[in-house]
C-alpha cells in the first residue's frame, strides 16, 4: 500500500473538495483555503475535471499541478462521471490500479477505483463513478463516457480489509439528497456505494456528486456529502490524520 505523506510536516492534515468541474479559479480558492488551513494533502470527491483530450482541460489541469508544487500541498483525485474514462482505462492498462498515477506529474494524481493508500498512520481508499443524469445532452467520446458507472463486479472483488476514510463521487443510501434520488440509475449507484461501505467499514466517508452539503451516519461510518465549485465552504473539509 502506497504511502504518501509529506516528509517536511510531522502533521498531516487533509483538505477534501467537492465537484471542482475545472474551475480554475476555484481551484485556486482551494489551495489557498488549505495553506490558511496549514493542509498538506488535497483529495477532490470527483468531478475534478480531468479533460485532458481538450486544451482548456489540459490547461487546468497543469494549472492545479503549479498550484499544488508552488503551495508544497499533494492534490490527489478520484474521478467522478464527468471525467475522460477512456484516458482513464488506459492509465490503468499501462500502470495498474495498485498506486495513485501522475496526471501529469507526482503533484497531482489519480486514486483508481480501488485503490489504497496511507496518509499518516490512516489508511485510504478511493472509489470514483457515478450517473451522469444529463447524458442524452453529451457527446459519447466527447463530453460523455459510458466508463463512468460504478461496476458491481469490480466492487464484489475488492478486498473486504478496512480502511479508515473513503473517498467517493457517488453518496450511499441513507437519506435523500438531491433531485437525482428520483431516477433508477443514479439510486442504483448509490446502492453500490453503500456496499462498498459495508465492506470495508469506514470511520468516514467523503463524497460529492449532489451539489449539497450534508452529513449522517450510516453504522460507524460518518458520511459527508461535499459541495460543487460555486458553494464556499461548504465545498470543502479539513481532516487530521
Amino acid at each position: 500500500m502506497k504511502i504518501l505523506n509529506n516528509d517536511k510536516q510531522a502533521t498531516q492534515t487533509v483538505m477534501f473538495a467537492g465537484d471542482i468541474h475545472g474551475n480554475v479559479k476555484h481551484a485556486q480558492w482551494v489551495f489557498d483555503t488549505a495553506v490558511q488551513n496549514e493542509c498538506t494533502h488535497i483529495i477532490s470527491c470527483g468531478d475534478f475535471g480531468y479533460w485532458v483530450h481538450l486544451p482548456r482541460g489540459e490547461k487546468f489541469v497543469n494549472s492545479v499541478a503549479e498550484l499544488a508544487q508552488e503551495t508544497n500541498i499533494k492534490f490527489l483525485w478520484v474521478d467522478g462521471n464527468h471525467e475522460n474514462h477512456d484516458i482513464l482505462r488506459n492509465l490503468v492498462e499501462k500502470h495498474g490500479d495498485l498506486e495513485p498515477i501522475d496526471t501529469p506529474n507526482k503533484w497531482v494524481q489519480w486514486i483508481p477505483r480501488g485503490c489504497r493508500f496511507i496518509i499518516g498512520d490512516t489508511t485510504f481508499m478511493g472509489y470514483g463513478g457515478a450517473y451522469s443524469v444529463d447524458w442524452k445532452q453529451r457527446v459519447e467520446g466527447e463530453s460523455w463516457w459510458r466508463g463512468e458507472l460504478i461496476n458491481p463486479y469490480h466492487i464484489d472483488g475488492l478486498s473486504d480489509d478496512p480502511v479508515d476514510i473513503l473517498v467517493t463521487h457517488e453518496a450511499p443510501l441513507g437519506k435523500e439528497i438531491s433531485y437525482k434520488d428520483d431516477i433508477p440509475v443514479s439510486v442504483s449507484q448509490r446502492a453500490l456505494v453503500s456496499e462498498l461501505v459495508n465492506k470495508v467499514q469506514p470511520s468516514v466517508l467523503m463524497c460529492g456528486h449532489h451539489h449539497v452539503r450534508e452529513s449522517w451516519n450510516i453504522g460507524i461510518t460518518e458520511v459527508n456529502v461535499l459541495g460543487r465549485d460555486t458553494m464556499g465552504h461548504e465545498s470543502v473539509m479539513v481532516y487530521d490524520v
